[in-house]
């Protein structure tokens, strides 16, 4: 793929934890014709760095970037392996910075649970802080992310929070020289206004704010998000 033969916008998806690029499915759907969505899988690798390097080769020579929770770490890998490829970098419901001590306790209490084979109980159980109050009832949305998170898995699962533990912190990366887009959630439980105030530190950053959902906002709310991303990649 190379965006010189063609006026089509190459815009890179990388998930986030628990995710499969299947997060992106209605996303995909609701862009214009004019952004090419090309989302991906992150394998199952203990570092960022790796699964940027796995991932590289899949990729156009230029495009612009999305990285969705666990994603907008792997985002920042790649964007720190090959800055003069990414046009732009979207980070969604997501942060640059690197791992606390208290999340990596918390990280390592998850891969206990996965040891002890509760995986899907976990994960079934985070279902009220993942999602706005109001999709909890939502039949279809619940089924569409199991059906993700059995084909995401647990082999999957620990090699992200090894990921996520050892990530660096690459705020500094994040400095004004490409167009910039945060985008957080009004009921995100995990990135909360708190945790994406760095944003008011870039340069020129664009900033949005969805209402009505949760931390998982490619499936709650993929219309918006589809319009958002394709303002910033068309008007960028």
């Amino acid at each position: 793929m190379n965006e010189s033969f063609s006026m089509t916008a190459s815009l890179v998806l990388i998930p986030g934890l628990n995710n499969t690029r299947a997060v992106f499915d209605q996303v995909l759907s609701e862009l214009p014709p004019d952004v090419l969505g090309i989302a991906l899988d992150n394998p199952a690798l203990p570092s960022v760095d790796e699964i940027a390097e796995a991932l590289l080769p899949t990729l156009p020579e230029r495009f612009w970037l999305a990285g969705f929770s666990f994603g907008g770490y792997v985002a920042m890998a790649l964007l720190a392996a090959v800055p003069e490829r990414v046009h732009g970098i979207a980070m969604i419901c997501t942060s640059p910075a690197g791992e606390s001590p208290a999340a990596a306790a918390k990280r390592q209490l998850a891969l206990e649970a996965v040891a002890q084979g509760r995986y899907f109980e976990m994960i079934d159980a985070q279902a009220a802080n993942a999602f706005h109050p109001d999709s909890l009832g939502n039949e279809a949305l619940m089924a569409a992310r199991r059906a993700m998170v059995r084909d995401y898995g647990a082999e999957r699962f620990s090699a992200h929070i090894r990921a996520t533990m050892s990530r660096p912190d690459r705020s500094t990366l994040l400095d004004g020289r490409r167009p910039t887009l945060i985008v957080s959630s009004s009921h995100d439980q995990a990135f909360t206004s708190e945790v994406m105030a760095y944003a008011k530190a870039i340069p020129g950053v664009q900033q949005v704010l969805i209402q009505g959902a949760g931390h998982l906002v490619p499936m709650e709310k993929p219309t918006e998000l589809a319009r958002t991303l394709a303002n910033w990649v068309l008007t960028g």
